[in-house]
């Protein structure tokens, strides 16, 4: 009996000591069958302009998987069906939902038609599938949708995120969205709790969360309102000039922040996925290089006056150099005669800048690249920055280093040529571009602040004060140049630039076209480049293509600043250096071709080479005309009469487009355009007599000569 009792004790122990056991394994099993995680997904951070105004944000959105092997079990005539009735909801085609729903995958989430649906589409969306009986088919998971609230605005700064990131997170995929990323993205949370065999949490189970982080958001230096007025002047480039890329930047020369970046080609980033690659990958406002023209001429001048090689009032003949046997022109072809360095800056003459930069050499220009920031990426916190491609100093020849001095045989990108500009507008400093001021957690904690970052410094104040003095005298002296803002000064320079051919020398009818300067010149405030790719049905001057843009941005932008004009004369910075002279053409119009030619001398005008005799009867440019010394004056006279309705062939050699085709107009020629640039050759000799109407044939090319 004893024995038996502490038998079944023995069995009862074991019982409950097995009971105890088995409990703990199917409670692990039963964890592990029925409890679940969910991750909570972050919010992603807002991008903000300079003025607090949200340019990008998330909203609460859904993503829609469905469960393939359900849908496919009701057969083809149901799939075609929910198809029909999904299209016109989802935007995509009857064919794409049935492929898709054909495809081997159990689970699928349909990029780019059922992602980030908004909550009506979501609604729509479940109650086709519940019309066809597929309401457990379709799963909605709550997310986000990135919002880009003025669509293309600053869509080359902002950038997109990538719908389809890691963990379906929503990823920057350009611009400040990839750049910010780390800050944007935020923290993911997750939570666990009992589920059902549906996967739905248990009720009255304790949920157990780890708390979620949303995104930082950033602020941009962009300031809305010049954004506005450069992409309003971009459009109208694009619609003029028909260009195949083209930028605007704007920015404070003082502290390094661009305050506008507008580009050419643009996209929506509420619909990248439907942009080409080249279009969504490239910011032409930092990213490739291209060979800069006359704005690099600031460098080459920077660094002679620098290193005393030259000063400003030194003369030499402008005109032709012959550099190694190799003709190299200045843009007028017969330049103005014995000038100055000076008026070499003013006049943009290259033939000038080939005897500064001889001056100075190339280990110094080299340096004074470097000085400037040119040599490597500037450091903008925008990703896809491009670099330069320069000269060997140790190696270059004195060919390609003569044309190198004003800008042709090197490449630059917008972005550092603004770095460039920028260290001569503040006084010598060099500052490193930024477009983000700072980045702000959720919680209002300022979690990155961003200080104007001076590079190096360039050349002395003196130095710089010289060269700004001369680049006013280059805009602001004439109302008939076209960045000239009334009542302001205008430091500026234009460039033209020859498009370099992948099969050697240079494309005969293809340019860059650009404009940097500053304003108030001695006190700047913005500093602005436009640089313009290839336009057509246009003069090819950046002072015709670019320059009216700048001019624009900076008359809307001073005035939204409320910048004062100038005030009189105590505050002109003419006092300083001698002006530019410019004469009003005279009224030629009855007196004798030698009193005319008389009269045009004494004005150091340019008289037309006629052989012929009589009473002038017509003149080009107009009286009153205000042009530089040295231009050229086209004239008839009586004596082309003899016969009836007749006019004499003017001398087109090396004029501009635009003058070639006004001074043909006048006379009654009818002028046949080939290539751009300047006349390099006319099909009719200038001095014969031919009957009004006549046509003449003329070829336009470069001057620059390039080996």
């Amino acid at each position: 009996m004893r024995f038996g009792f502490i038998g079944m004790l023995v069995i009862v122990t074991g019982r409950v000591y097995y009971v105890q056991n088995s409990d703990t394994f199917l409670k692990q099993k039963e964890n592990q069958e029925w409890r679940a995680e969910q991750m909570i997904k972050p919010m992603r951070g807002s991008i903000y302009d300079a003025n607090g105004d949200q340019l990008a944000f998330d909203m609460p959105a859904y993503d829609m998987d469905m469960y393939l092997p359900g849908i496919k079990s009701q057969g083809p005539l149901v799939i075609q069906k929910l198809a029909n009735k999904l299209a016109p909801v989802i935007g995509a085609t009857p064919n794409t939902i049935v492929a898709a729903i054909n495809s081997p995958d159990t689970w699928l989430r349909f990029y780019p038609y059922m992602v980030e649906v908004p909550l009506a589409e979501k609604d729509k969306i479940l109650r086709i599938f519940s019309n066809f009986n597929l309401l457990n088919d379709i799963n909605p998971y709550q997310t986000y949708k990135r919002v880009y609230p003025d669509g293309t605005f600053a869509s080359d700064v902002i950038g997109f995120v990538d719908q389809a990131g890691p963990n379906d997170s929503e990823t920057g995929a350009a611009g400040i969205e990839l750049q910010y990323n780390s800050y944007l993205t935020g923290k993911p949370g997750y939570k666990q709790f009992m589920s059902d065999s549906m996967g739905d949490p248990l009720p009255f189970d304790n949920v157990v969360t780890k708390p979620v982080h949303n995104g930082d958001n950033v602020y941009l230096t962009i300031d809305a309102s010049i954004q506005h007025y450069a992409e309003n002047a971009l459009a109208t480039i694009e619609k003029r000039f028909t260009p195949k890329h083209a930028a605007i930047i704007v920015a404070d020369p003082s502290t390094g922040a661009i305050l506008a970046m507008a580009t050419l080609p643009n996209y929506n980033p509420n619909d990248y996925n439907r942009y080409p690659a080249s279009t969504l990958d490239t910011n032409w406002a930092i990213s490739d290089p291209f060979e800069p023209g006359s704005t690099f001429k600031i460098v080459t001048l920077t660094g002679a006056l620098a290193t005393h090689a030259i000063n400003l009032n030194q003369t030499y003949m402008s005109g032709v150099d012959y550099v190694n046997g190799v003709p190299i022109h200045d843009w007028n072809i017969w330049g103005w005669g014995r000038i100055t360095y000076r008026q070499a800056m003013i006049y943009s003459s290259n033939v000038g800048f080939i005897h500064i930069g001889q001056a100075e050499g190339p280990l110094t220009l080299a340096h004074y690249i470097h000085l400037f920031g040119m040599d490597k990426p500037t450091g903008i916190d925008l990703p896809g920055e491009g670099t330069s491609i320069l000269f060997d100093p140790y190696h270059i020849n004195a060919v390609d280093f003569a044309t190198t001095t004003f800008g042709q045989g090197l490449a630059v990108t917008p972005i550092q040529q603004v770095a460039e500009v920028g260290a001569v507008a503040n006084g010598g400093d060099l500052m490193k571009p930024y477009i983000v001021q700072k980045v702000v957690s959720p919680s209002g904690k300022v979690v990155y602040f961003r200080k104007p970052e001076i590079v190096r410094r360039v050349a002395p104040k003196a130095i710089m004060t010289e060269i700004t003095n001369v680049m006013i005298q280059d805009v602001s002296q004439d109302p008939m140049l076209m960045a000239y803002v009334p009542g302001y000064n205008v430091a500026g320079k234009t460039g033209t630039a020859n498009i370099p051919s992948p099969h050697g020398g240079y494309y005969a009818n293809r340019y860059n076209l650009s404009f940097v300067g500053f304003v108030p010149a001695h006190h700047p405030a913005l500093e602005i480049y436009v640089t313009v790719s290839e336009p057509h049905h246009a003069i090819q001057y950046g002072n015709d293509v670019s320059s009216p843009a700048a001019k624009y941005v900076l008359q809307k932008s001073l005035a939204y600043l409320r910048i004062p004009p100038h005030g009189g004369a105590a505050q002109s910075p003419f006092a300083q250096v001698a002006t530019t002279t410019y004469v009003s053409v005279p009224d030629l119009v009855g007196q004798s071709l030698n009193s005319a030619n008389r009269t045009l001398k004494n004005l150091r005008l340019h008289p037309a080479d006629l052989d012929a005799s009589g009473v002038i009867t017509k003149q080009w440019p107009q009286p009153g005309t205000r042009v530089g010394v040295s231009s050229q004056v086209i004239l008839a006279t009586t004596s082309e009469t003899a016969v009836s309705g007749s006019v004499r062939i003017p001398n087109l050699l090396g004029m501009p487009m635009i003058e070639a085709v006004s001074a043909s107009s006048l006379l009654g020629l009818q002028l046949e355009l080939q290539g751009d640039g300047y006349v390099a050759s006319q099909s009719i000799a200038p001095g014969k007599i031919v009957p009004l109407g006549t046509k003449i044939a003329a070829v336009f090319r470069p001057i620059a000569v390039k080996n």
